[in-house]
C-alpha cells in the first residue's frame, strides 16, 4: 500500500471519530440564603447569620466538620493537665489575610477582648473563663473557674482576631485566617468572597463564592430557576415539585438545631403592647392558657415548612434533652378555663412581634390564639429590626427562633434563661426578664459536673421545670431543605452553616 493510501486512511479515520467535549468543572458559586448579616464583627453577635457566613473568613481554635465532629481548628492539639487547665498549641503556618503571622498574642487579645468589652454576646461563650495567658509564642493557658467538660464546645464559636483590633474597624473589615476573603459586602443584599490562596489548611474547591442575602423561597425559587444560583435554601414544602421539575438539582434534607419558640415580658407590671393591666404575662396561668391552646399538630401539617412538634427548649439530638417530658396536649376549653382563673375571660389584647422569616408561623398562632380570647395584632420585622426591639425591650409578646448549636442545652440555658448577672455575664440575652434561683443554681452546677450521666441529669430537670414555668413556649423545631447543582457535593449541618468551604466540585 502506498503512502498516499495510507495517509488517506489515517485522515478518514481521525475526521470520522466523534470528538469527547471537554466539560469545564465550575470554580464559583452563588447561594441564596435566607437570613441577612447586620456587622462584620465575629464577637458581636451569636444569631445563625454570623456564624454561617463569618466563619467562612474566621477560625476558631476548635472546630467542628459537617458530621459535627470535634476537631481540632487554630490548635492543632491541647492539653488538659487538670481540671481547671487547658494548654492549646497553636499551628506555627497561620496568617491573617492582611499577611500578618498569628501568634498566641491574638488569641489572647481575642479571648481578653470578650471578658472585658460589655455588648459583645460571643462573651457568653466565655463566662467560665477566669485567666488566659501566652506561655510562649504559639502556646496559650486558659484557666476555668470550675471544672468545665464542655469547653471544647464552648470554644467552637469563639472565633480568633488579630491583636489590637478595633471594634470600628471590624464592624465592616475582614481579616480572619479563614479560607476566604472578603471581596464585597452590600448590607441586606450580598456578600462576595475569594478563595484565600495563603490558607493554612487544605484549600476550597471553589474559587470564588457569592451569598444573596435575606432570600425568601419564592425569590430563593426564582434564583434558581434563572441559575443566579446554583445552591440555595428554600425549606418551602410548595417549591419541592418546581425544584424537582428543574432536573438538574439534588435536594437535601436535615433537622436543624433550631426552636421556634413563643416568649414575653415576665418582668414588669406594665408592659408596653397590651391593653391588659397589670402584665398579664407574669401569671403563669395565662402563660399555661396559652401553651394548651396552640394545636401543634395542626400548625406543623399546615406550616409551609418541613418542621416537627417540640415539647422542650431543644430538640432530641442536644445534650441535655429529656424524653420523660410528655408532648403538649392542646386543650382549648382548658385555656379558657385557665384564663377565667386569671381574671380574664374575655381574654385581652396584644401586639406580637414576628421576625420576618417566621410571618407565617405567626398568622397561624394568631388565628388559634383568637379562639380563646387572646386577640393578636401582628408586628413583623427584618432581623435587624426585630433584634433592636429585644435589645431595647420595647415587646411584649414574641415569636422568634434559637439554637444550641454546640450540641448542648448550656448553649440556650446560660444566655438566655439564667437570671441576669453582669458580673458572671449569664443572661446576656435574657430578654425578657425570667429569673427562677433553682434554674440559675442548676445551669451552674451542671457546668462543672464531670460525669456524662450527673450532667445529663441536672440538664433534664432544668428541662422540666422550665416547662413547668413557661418563660417560653416551645413549637417546633424545622427541617432545613437546599437545592444543590448537581455539578456539586455537600453534606447539610445540624447548625444550618452553609459554608462555601464545604462544597465540593464533583
Amino acid at each position: 500500500m502506498n503512502k498516499r493510501v495510507v495517509s488517506a486512511i489515517l485522515l478518514f479515520f481521525l475526521f470520522s471519530c466523534k470528538q469527547t467535549p471537554v466539560v469545564q468543572k465550575p470554580d464559583s458559586i452563588q447561594i441564596s440564603v435566607p437570613y441577612e448579616l447586620d456587622l462584620l464583627d465575629p464577637h458581636a453577635e451569636t444569631r445563625l447569620s454570623s456564624f454561617a457566613l463569618l466563619f467562612n473568613f474566621y477560625e476558631p481554635l476548635v472546630t467542628t466538620d459537617a458530621g459535627m465532629r470535634f476537631r481540632p481548628g487554630l490548635a492543632d492539639r491541647w492539653e488538659n493537665p487538670d481540671v481547671y487547665t487547658w494548654i492549646f498549641h497553636l499551628r506555627p503556618s497561620v496568617r491573617f489575610h492582611s499577611g500578618k503571622q498569628m501568634t498566641s498574642a491574638d488569641v489572647v487579645y481575642s479571648y481578653k477582648r470578650l471578658l472585658e468589652t460589655p455588648g459583645l454576646e460571643i462573651t457568653t461563650y466565655l463566662i467560665d473563663v477566669s485567666e488566659v495567658h501566652a506561655t510562649g509564642p504559639h502556646t496559650v493557658s486558659v484557666r476555668t473557674k470550675s471544672p468545665l467538660p464542655i469547653f471544647l464546645n464552648k470554644l467552637s464559636n469563639v472565633a480568633i482576631i488579630p491583636d489590637g483590633s478595633a471594634s470600628a474597624v471590624l464592624a465592616n473589615q475582614v481579616n480572619g485566617t479563614g479560607p476566604y476573603k472578603l471581596e464585597e459586602w452590600k448590607k441586606g443584599d450580598l456578600l462576595r468572597m475569594s478563595r484565600n490562596e495563603d490558607y493554612w489548611n487544605v484549600k476550597p474547591d471553589l474559587k470564588s463564592a457569592t451569598y444573596y442575602l435575606n432570600r425568601g423561597p419564592e425569590q430563593a425559587l426564582q434564583d434558581l430557576t434563572s441559575n443566579r444560583s446554583q445552591f440555595a435554601q428554600y425549606d418551602f414544602k410548595k417549591f419541592e415539585p418546581a425544584v424537582q421539575g428543574l432536573g438538574n438539582f439534588q435536594i437535601l434534607h436535615q433537622d436543624n438545631y433550631f426552636l421556634k419558640y413563643l416568649s414575653y415580658d415576665v418582668s414588669r407590671d406594665v408592659t408596653p403592647y397590651c391593653t391588659h393591666r397589670p402584665n398579664p404575662f407574669k401569671n403563669p396561668l395565662v402563660r399555661k392558657a396559652i401553651h394548651k391552646a396552640l394545636d401543634r399538630q395542626k400548625l406543623v401539617a399546615d406550616l409551609p415548612t418541613y418542621a416537627v412538634i417540640a415539647d422542650q427548649p431543644v430538640p432530641p439530638f442536644v445534650f441535655g434533652f429529656n424524653p420523660d417530658i410528655p408532648p403538649a396536649a392542646y386543650d382549648p376549653s382548658g385555656a379558657r378555663s385557665l384564663l377565667e382563673r386569671a381574671g380574664l375571660p374575655q381574654g385581652f389584647e396584644v401586639t406580637m412581634h414576628v421576625r420576618q422569616i417566621l410571618q407565617e408561623t405567626g398568622r397561624m398562632i394568631q388565628e388559634q390564639l383568637q379562639k380563646i380570647g387572646v386577640r393578636v395584632t401582628l408586628k413583623v420585622l427584618q432581623d435587624g429590626e426585630f433584634f433592636k426591639v429585644l435589645d431595647k425591650k420595647e415587646f411584649t409578646f414574641f415569636l422568634t427562633r434559637v439554637g444550641a448549636t454546640v450540641g448542648d442545652a448550656s448553649d440556650v440555658l446560660e444566655p438566655q434563661l439564667h437570671t441576669i448577672d453582669s458580673s458572671h455575664r449569664y443572661g446576656v440575652r435574657n430578654y425578657i426578664g425570667y429569673s427562677n434561683p433553682e434554674v440559675d443554681r442548676a445551669i451552674e452546677t451542671s457546668a462543672s459536673l464531670l460525669k456524662v450521666e450527673d450532667r445529663r441529669a441536672v440538664l433534664q430537670q432544668i428541662m422540666t421545670i422550665l416547662m413547668k414555668d413557661l418563660p417560653w413556649i416551645p413549637l417546633y423545631i424545622d427541617q432545613d431543605v437546599y437545592a444543590l447543582s448537581t455539578a456539586f457535593s455537600w453534606q447539610p449541618r445540624h447548625d444550618s452553616y452553609v459554608l462555601a468551604s464545604e462544597v465540593r466540585v464533583r
